[in-house]
């Protein structure tokens, strides 16, 4: 059995955007290429949620996968899920819900804070489109950031207006920015979710902690050969522990740097 799983992060999927949003973009076209590199190696793309209640089962596939996007841009419903669907795959998508309706504010230092977002009707009808919908907060601030109250709020307030669209229970979540603490994460736990997404850039490890599941970026530079190396084990690096003292030392960068220089803290996926 395979030690790890890739969870694969996109964010958009579109043909244009700002040369400063470049890299976190991939084409329809070369989208629909990564979708049949997965077809033809025979993996199992799983939502979120199903992958971690069938690891806890010890049932979980060899050729497990899952697909993953971010914020809930207006483009996933548009190009993306028509795809999706065509080959008949599972995914999940994570949703900044304070922006429903309206447009990706928080990416306006990219050059992109007139994207469209979907609207609530669109959320609502995703799950009977073989799409998990998973809550990013309400504002998409860095969490690991915020004082503990704040932060609940965030997470719990973004669980709440899923389930009230949606009519069901929220189970997954996916930290904004990609950034948690030990704290963050237990108030993720006791808010209701069953598993929840960092980013790391790496493989996740069977086994490791639902509620700090391993992603790989995928960018709009990753060719379907690049794809195939991933699946053959060519370039698959496992993701390090969260806690890291790497992370923990950039965590200190962005306070002093927020409290200090009064500017925003640098926005990393």
């Amino acid at each position: 059995m395979s030690a790890t799983v890739p969870i694969l992060m996109y964010h958009s999927v579109d043909d244009s955007c700002d040369p400063a949003y470049r890299r976190w973009i991939v084409s329809p076209e070369r989208f629909a290429e990564h979708l049949s590199v997965l077809r033809d190696r025979g993996y199992e793309p799983l939502t979120i949620a199903n992958l971690v209640r069938r690891q806890q089962a010890g049932s979980l596939p060899e050729n497990a996968i899952a697909i993953t996007f971010d914020d809930g841009l207006a483009d996933f419903g548009r190009h993306a899920l028509p795809i999706l669907e065509r080959f008949g795959f599972a995914s999940t998508l994570f949703v900044t819900t304070g922006y429903v309706g309206e447009s990706a504010r928080w990416l306006a230092d990219l050059g992109e804070g007139d994207r469209p977002m979907m609207t609530w009707d669109e959320i609502a009808a995703l799950p009977q489109r073989n799409v998990e919908v998973g809550a990013h907060t309400h504002s998409h601030p860095q969490l690991d950031l915020l004082a503990e109250a704040d932060a609940r709020r965030e997470i719990e307030h973004g669980k709440a207006l899923l389930e009230a669209h949606i009519g069901r229970r929220v189970e997954s979540f996916a930290y904004p920015h990609g950034y948690s603490t030990p704290m963050v994460r237990r108030l993720v736990a006791r808010a209701g979710f069953s598993a929840a997404c960092r980013v790391a850039d790496g493989l996740s490890r069977r086994g490791e902690s639902p509620f700090a599941l391993s992603r790989l970026i995928v960018t709009g530079e990753w060719t379907a050969s690049q794809m195939e190396d991933l699946l053959d084990g060519r370039f698959a690096p496992v993701a390090p522990a969260p806690d890291r003292a790497a992370m923990q030392a950039w965590r200190l960068y962005r306070r002093l740097r927020s409290a200090f220089a009064g500017s925003r803290p640098t926005v990393a996926f």
